[in-house]
Parts: structure tokens; C-alpha cells; sequence
């Protein structure tokens, strides 16, 4: 039944039109027409038929709230917040629309203001899951992860089926090194997402799966229910004729959140500044804050347009990306945060594909190509993408040469004592796992002089550290805290370990490229999913793939090895010194990887040109 109602509003629509027509003085017509256009989908059509309504009866609060509420869905979140605070202020505000208030607050990064908000609605509905579930949210960006936690509990407690709230608990709790009811948890996910038959609701969690041991066919079904949401009720552009291209270069767009201080642009902008523009053309489409970086502005030098699509719905994003003509565009984003899925579902481009940002399956039917190599996206693994597979040929992670180069600095200043053997593991807290954790406590153990040294991501984190250290028989004061430093020093300070041990399932990514350009070794423990086997690509472009195990034993007994034989690990951090030095590392070497991904990009293109679908495109 639900089914067939929502097949009306398309009919709805068309009345409730013809009624404006015939009496268009009539404001209930018009608000009538803006509540079918809403719930059918199109937010212009609803935004103006609202702005109708109230241009005839200012006294209308429920078109004010799907003016709000059409603003927001086109993403134009600054005109969202004039609507919504308006319709607070004048005390017509119910529990949905200050809870979209808040939502939207926190779309602009607002989190103090949208906490205020989301409490207040609240106060309105103490049982309203969405607006819990939001608060989550802001408390976590405001550093108080314990409390986005007690948020999460709250939204299980209503609803204790909540896939989304119990993936998200676990995600929260992780940051902190709260493990409690891990593995329940965990059996928890597997059993709602294998109970859904191969279809799977929405699930806006979904990066947070890929660092669970959760089976990456679970992590592609939950992925597909997300890109399925985002594309429901979605209408593609119209398909492309490759006989009416326009001439000239081929033309690439990158759609991103993050062309800002941020890894990816960090990783990506010598690439871009060294692709040969008389080959390809270069649209950066940038759907993120503007952060005023020196990086944001070398990213906008290197490309022929530097469009922002921030204030424009997905559809007109889509529509410019089309009138822009790219033959490829390349998504950044995934299911990350500011993700625009919902632009790539409109099909703008001949050849769509993922790369760099999102390392996992989009789940999503609308992106024919996932950028990978041989080790982290092997075709045997092939049936745990919806994408096909096009290899580079050895390693898939770009890296910029324009790092900073580590710089004379005293263990002391770090907090570091100069005569232990330094265990870095610099990733983020949520990628660590009991199973890593126990592993490097033994190595403590069998290694009396040595430590342990973790990024500090948020302020709630030592506690927990410190009691699992002693749980594990190992002195809580042998696990160090790195606080956050700026770029520039984070490499000096990195360059100070003896070696980076590594997490699994999700490995480290731009972290592990950072560890090798400081010239410290990294060790990881690979398994199937593509976030799980990215050290071991990186490690493979550097000529040490051996430090790379499938068993986390043999990975434990290689962290006690190069502890314990000084000359092991001193040949390791010369290999990488000594190349970083001369002839760089083929993990390094951007010209070599840029030629290739051009390449690639090529076949991709040629393919369409051809006529011929997307296929597998293992490395050349």
C-alpha cells in the first residue's frame, strides 16, 4: 500500500498544478502543490510553489517548513537556516523542522548551534530518533564522543533494530577504544544485514562498516542500500552519443568535498599539475568549504575550470557537469562525508568512476569504473565490487613530492625517550581493533625497552587506552599520546619512530605513504577488503612487500624482529632514506604514475567511444 501511494504523487502533482492554474490566487492550491512536489521528489518545484503560497498568505507555517525543507534538499543550507530560524522565532517551529534546523546547521559545520537546536527539539519530543541521531552527530564533531555515544544507546533503545544507530554506536565507541559488546555487535550487523534477502534499507553509515570485521559482501550489501536511497526516484540524464562528442581534448572532471587542506588533496595535486594538458582538459567540480589553504589554491591552479557546486541541487550539479561536456568523471567522495552520489546518479558524464577517497565498493550501478592495481583490488576479488576493476600497475595511491621533509628534532621534544624502540601507530583511533591491540602488547611484553605511540585524536581517549594496556599485563605509561602538530612538523615527529605498526581491517592509507616518506618502515596485515590491502600495495611500491603478512603472528614476530636486530631495521629506514634521496621510489615517482593513470583514464573513455560497455581493465 505504501508503494501505491507514493506512486501518486506524480499524479498529485498534475492536479494540484492544474488547480493553480484555474484559481492561482488561491494559496492552499499552491501550498497543496509544493506538499506533492515535495513528497515526489523535486525540491525547485516544491521551493517555488512554497514561495507562492506565502506570497499570498505569509500566515502559511506549513509552506514555510517545506520552503526550509526544499532549501535544504538543494543544498542551499544558508537560506535553509534564514527559513527555519524564522519559523522558530515566530514560535511555529514543531519537533521536524527544528530538527532540520539542526541538520542543516550542522551541513554549514555549526555543531555548537546545531547542538542548541536538536536539544531544543527535544524538549518538544523526547523520543524523536532523528533528532538523536543528528545530536550524535554534532557531539562527535565537537569532540565529545562519549556523548554521541549515550545518543546512539538512546536511539537503540527506542528502535533496537536500527542497523544505521548500531553500526554508528560501534563507530563512536571505537574512537575512544571503547570495545565493549564489540563482538556482539558486530554478530548483531551481520545478522540484520543477511536478514534483508539481498536488500538492504539505507544505511548512512556505511564507511563505518569498512573498519569492522564484517564480511565484505555484507560491506557491498550495505553499500548498495546506500547508493540505492540516493538514487531512488532519480531520472537520468540522457544517454550520450559518442558520434556527438565535442572535438578536442578529453575532458575530466573531479567531483570532491574535500579540494582543501584534506589527504586527498594532499595526495592528488601533483597529479593534476602534472597530467599533460594537451591531452586533457580539467574541471575540478568542489562541493566543500572553501578553508582559505594554500592547497585549495594550488588545487584551483591546476585545473582549467574550478567549479563550485555548493548552493546547487544535485540535478542542476548534474546538468552543469553535463553542459561542461566531461568524458569522465572521477568521484572522490564515496560515501563519505559530503558525498554527492546523488549527482553521479544523474549520469552527467560518458564514464563514471571512483577513485582515491573511498576505498571500498560505492555499491552504486551509476559508477562503472573503482581505480585500483593488482594487490588492493585483485580481479579474483572482482564479485565484491559493483564496479569494474581498472588497474593501475602497481600501486592505485598517487602521493606528492611536495611533502615536507622530516627535520632535525630531539626525541624529548616529542615526549619520547631517546633509548626505546618507538611503535608508532599514528592511525585513527576507530581503525583500532582488540586484535591489533593485543598484538602490540605483546610485542611490549618481548620487547622490555620498547613503546607505544598513538595519535591523540580526542581528549576522552586515555583512559580506555590505559586500562586495555594494563588488562594486556603491559604498564600503562609505556602507551604514549602524540598530540595534533602541523603538517610541516607532523613529518619531523613522525621521522622519530623506529617503525609504524599497522591496523587491520582498515589499514593505514595516506598515513602509511607518510610513515615511508619520513623513512620509517611499515608493517600491516592484509585481507580481503580493499581498505584492508592498501598497506601492502603502498608497501609493494616501495620494494618492501615482505613487511606486508596475511597472519597477524607473523606480523607480531616481525615488530619483536626489527626491535630486537638493530641492523634489520636500520637496512630498512637506509632503503627508504637512500631512495628519497636519489631516484625516488616508484610510490613516489609522480611523473611514472601519472603517465599511467592517463593511460587509464584513456582506456576507460575509448571503451564509450567504442561503443563497447565498461569491463574489467586489468594493469596494462
Amino acid at each position: 500500500m505504501q508503494a501505491a501511494r507514493e506512486l501518486r504523487w506524480p499524479q498529485a502533482v498534475q492536479a494540484f498544478s492544474r488547480a493553480t492554474q484555474a484559481a492561482p490566487g488561491d494559496a492552499v492550491f499552491w501550498l497543496n502543490l509544493a506538499n506533492a512536489q515535495h513528497r515526489g521528489g523535486a525540491a525547485q518545484g516544491a521551493e517555488s510553489a512554497a514561495r507562492r503560497c506565502l506570497a499570498l498568505d505569509p500566515t502559511q507555517t506549513v509552506a514555510r517548513r517545506l520552503l526550509g525543507e526544499s532549501l535544504a534538499q538543494q543544498h542551499r543550507y544558508a537560506e535553509a537556516v534564514e527559513v527555519l530560524s524564522a519559523l522558530e522565532a515566530a514560535g511555529q517551529a514543531d519537533v521536524d523542522s527544528l530538527t532540520r534546523y539542526g541538520g542543516v546547521l550542522q551541513s554549514l559545520l555549526r555543531f555548537a548551534e546545531s547542538s542548541e537546536v536538536l536539544l531544543r527539539a527535544l524538549a518538544l519530543k523526547p523520543d524523536h530518533v532523528p533528532a538523536y541521531a543528528l545530536l550524535a552527530d554534532s557531539l562527535r564533531d565537537r569532540g565529545l564522543k562519549r556523548e554521541a555515544t549515550e545518543c546512539l544507546r538512546t536511539v537503540l533503545a527506542l528502535q533496537p533494530g536500527n542497523l544505521e544507530a548500531l553500526i554508528r554506536l560501534s563507530f563512536e565507541k571505537r574512537h575512544t577504544l571503547d570495545w565493549s559488546d564489540l563482538d556482539s555487535d558486530v554478530q548483531r550487523m551481520s545478522e540484520l544485514l543477511q536478514a534483508q534477502g539481498g536488500v538492504v534499507p539505507r544505511v548512512l553509515a556505511t564507511f563505518a562498516t569498512l573498519s569492522l570485521p564484517l564480511a565484505p559482501e555484507l560491506q557491498l550489501l550495505a553499500a548498495r542500500g546506500e547508493a540505492a536511497a540516493l538514487a531512488a526516484g532519480v531520472k537520468p540524464l540522457p544517454v550520450l552519443d559518442p558520434a556527438a562528442r565535442r572535438a578536442g581534448r578529453s575532458r575530466l572532471g573531479w567531483l570532491s568535498y574535500d579540494f582543501r587542506d584534506h589527504p586527498v588533496s594532499q595526495l592528488l595535486v601533483e597529479v593534476l599539475e602534472t597530467l599533460d594538458r594537451s591531452r586533457f582538459e580539467l574541471t575540478l567540480y568542489s562541493t566543500g568549504p572553501d578553508d582559505g589553504s594554500a592547497l585549495r589554491r594550488r588545487m584551483a591552479a591546476a585545473c582549467d575550470q574550478f567549479v563550485d557546486l555548493r548552493g546547487l541541487s544535485d540535478a542542476q550539479a548534474a546538468e552543469r557537469v553535463r553542459a561542461d561536456g566531461i568524458d569522465l568523471l572521477v568521484d572522490l567522495m564515496g560515501h563519505t562525508r559530503g558525498q554527492r552520489l546523488g549527482i553521479m546518479a544523474r549520469r552527467p558524464a560518458a564514464v563514471q568512476a571512483s577513485f582515491l577517497g573511498y576505498p571500498g565498493s560505492t555499491g552504486a550501478d551509476c559508477v562503472d569504473y573503482l581505480v585500483g592495481d593488482p594487490l588492493v583490488t585483485p580481479l579474483a576479488l572482482a564479485p565484491l565490487y559493483s564496479e569494474k576493476l581498472a588497474q593501475l600497475p602497481l600501486c592505485f595511491q598517487p602521493n606528492n613530492r611536495s611533502r615536507p621533509r622530516p627535520q632535525p628534532m630531539a626525541r624529548a621534544e616529542a615526549g619520547l625517550p631517546d633509548a626505546a624502540f618507538v611503535i608508532c601507530a599514528f592511525n585513527h583511533t576507530y581503525k583500532i581493533l582488540p586484535a591489533a591491540f593485543d598484538r602490540w602488547c605483546a610485542v611490549l611484553r618481548r620487547v622490555p625497552h620498547a613503546v607505544l605511540w598513538l595519535k591523540q585524536t580526542n581528549a576522552q581517549l586515555h583512559d580506555n587506552v590505559r586500562r586495555e594496556a594494563a588488562a594486556r599485563g603491559v604498564d600503562p605509561s609505556r602507551v604514549l599520546f602524540a598530540p595534533v602538530v602541523s603538517y610541516a612538523q607532523h613529518f619531523s615527529r613522525l621521522a622519530l619512530a623506529d617503525v609504524f605498526a599497522d591496523t587491520w581491517p582498515y589499514n593505514a592509507h595516506t598515513t602509511a605513504s607518510d610513515a615511508l616518506w619520513a623513512g620509517v618502515p611499515v608493517v600491516t596485515v592484509y585481507g580481503n577488503s580493499y581498505a584492508s590491502r592498501v598497506a601492502a600495495s603502498v608497501l609493494n611500491a616501495v620494494g618492501l612487500g615482505e613487511l606486508a603478512f596475511e597472519q597477524p603472528e607473523d606480523y607480531e614476530n616481525a615488530l619483536v624482529a626489527l626491535a630486537t636486530e638493530p641492523g634489520l631495521c636500520a637496512a630498512y629506514r637506509a632503503h627508504l632514506q637512500s631512495a628519497s634521496q636519489g631516484a625516488p621510489l616508484p610510490l613516489f615517482d609522480t611523473p611514472r604514475y601519472t603517465t599511467e593513470l592517463a593511460a587509464l583514464f584513456e582506456r576507460m573513455v575509448q571503451r564509450w567511444q567504442q561503443g563497447l560497455a565498461p569491463e574489467h581493465l586489468p594493469a596494462a
